[in-house]
């Protein structure tokens, strides 16, 4: 029970993160509009930086996604203990969410300025 439990916990990660990713490099607002995408005022200066710091963000989205299929792959597959494989969940996840807050702005920050 606990083995499903959390494929569901990994799987829906997933699943969110691929759809935002599929939001914020295709369906995001135009600049001005800035209804959807990625939000921070550093990057909603220009045109330029709010494209690029939107593509940015969701291939992050699409990157982590794919990892954590794959972790939960590996760690199905090692046969790894239920406390081990919530912790490390919890690791990615956190870990998934603070790159995809802060790599954008960082990112777009040396390219453009």
């Amino acid at each position: 029970m606990g083995e499903i439990f959390i494929l569901f916990l990994y799987i829906v990660f997933a699943f969110i993160l691929g759809i935002l990713a599929f939001i914020l490099k295709k369906k995001h607002s135009k600049f001005p509009d800035f209804r959807v995408g990625y939000h921070n005022k550093k990057v909603m200066r220009s045109a330029e930086t709010w494209k690029y710091a939107n593509n940015v963000a969701g291939n992050l989205c699409a990157l982590f996604a794919a990892i954590g299929v794959l972790v939960y792959a590996i760690l199905y597959f090692v046969q790894t203990d239920l406390s081990t494989t919530i912790i490390t969940f919890f690791l990615y996840a956190v870990t998934a969410i603070l790159v995809i807050l802060i790599a954008p702005v960082q990112i777009s920050k040396r390219k453009y300025g």
